[in-house]
């Protein structure tokens, strides 16, 4: 099914991509101002912890500082996409929990965690988080407290595929400050803790990927010298097999997908599906750039960028050198 149309299935019946993402758009550029006047303290948006029976959570921990304010929006649009095509690969027990980020330095809204929901619940969810618009000067945000609370504050005791997406484009701090840490947190310990150590807890507990917007947007293939140095020190921790750069927001769904693909050994699966969905037989030029952005943002993941196999029917002269 192509996205340029209503997406019907069950719960979802009648939802619009366009008008979603332009009612997500209007709350998430009144959501700070209302919860200033609403007088809604931070921590009124981290629950002291979670609980969830699914045998597949997952997290969407996304970066919404100025930079990464649109991102949520795209997801908050193809909320049927995630919960639909993300039970047909983690099974119907999928349940997701939204994770927004910022920076504990300088925001009144640095992290904020959403009790896990599937369905139409994902869109409440989704529109409880502050898009704060903020962030620090540097070029870290607090990724490492919302590792620090995932891998404590979460239970899971029926968990067998439990997966973590962090999105966003900035580096983390290289340590978490124990007075910060209880603060937003509830986790006590000594002094400070490297976030390098925190994200080895979270990987015990969830398999856990990075979609990385660089910061630096430029015309060619190189990276900046600061989107080395950040796509670095994830990678130390990660590895790049757990890493995705993507640099638009729309395919970022499609790319959660390719990581579900990976994480069920369905690649094959995920190629038939999104070629299905992204590209309209009758005008396939515009779907043939979307699948290609997907499987370029994909290749560390999957291992390599495939080519796209159409029906030789639906392959006009014209497009054929896109494939």
């Amino acid at each position: 099914m192509s996205e340029s149309g209503d997406y019907n299935p069950g719960p979802w019946t009648g939802h619009d991509f366009k008008e979603a993402r332009k009612s997500y758009d209007a709350h998430a550029g009144r959501s700070y101002e209302d919860a200033l006047t609403s007088r809604r303290q931070g921590k009124d948006l981290v629950v002291k912890s979670l609980k969830t029976n699914s045998e597949s959570p997952v997290v969407i921990a996304c970066d919404v500082t100025g930079s990464m304010g649109e991102w949520p929006a795209v997801i908050f649009s193809k909320l049927p996409y995630l919960d639909l095509e993300g039970k047909e690969y983690l099974g119907k027990t999928m349940e997701i929990s939204f994770c927004a980020v910022g920076d504990v330095y300088s925001d009144k809204y640095p992290l904020q965690i959403r009790p896990f929901a599937s369905g139409t619940d994902m869109k409440k969810r989704l529109e409880e988080l502050v898009i704060e618009g903020g962030g620090g000067p540097g070029t870290n945000e607090s990724y490492d407290l919302a590792a620090l609370y995932y891998s404590r504050n979460v239970e899971m005791p029926h968990a067998i595929h439990p997966l973590f997406v962090f999105i966003g484009d900035e580096g983390f701090y290289d340590f978490v400050d124990s007075e910060r840490a209880k603060e937003w947190t509830g986790i006590s310990f000594e002094k400070r803790m490297p976030t390098k150590k925190i994200i080895e807890d979270l990987q015990k507990k969830y398999s856990v990927y990075l979609i990385r917007k660089p910061y630096e947007m430029s015309g060619g293939n190189s990276m900046s010298e600061t989107d080395r140095v950040i796509q670095k020190q994830w990678q130390d921790v990660l590895g790049i097999e757990h890493m995705a750069i993507l640099p638009q927001p729309d395919r970022v769904v499609d790319v959660i997908f390719g990581i579900m693909a990976k994480e069920t050994s369905r690649i094959g699966y995920f190629r038939e599906e999104i070629t299905g969905r992204q590209i309209d037989l009758d005008k396939p030029e515009e779907g043939i750039v979307k699948v290609k952005q997907a499987y370029e943002s994909l290749h560390t993941i999957h291992g390599s960028v495939p080519r796209i196999k159409l029906p030789d029917s639906a392959r006009p002269q014209d497009t054929k050198s896109l494939l």
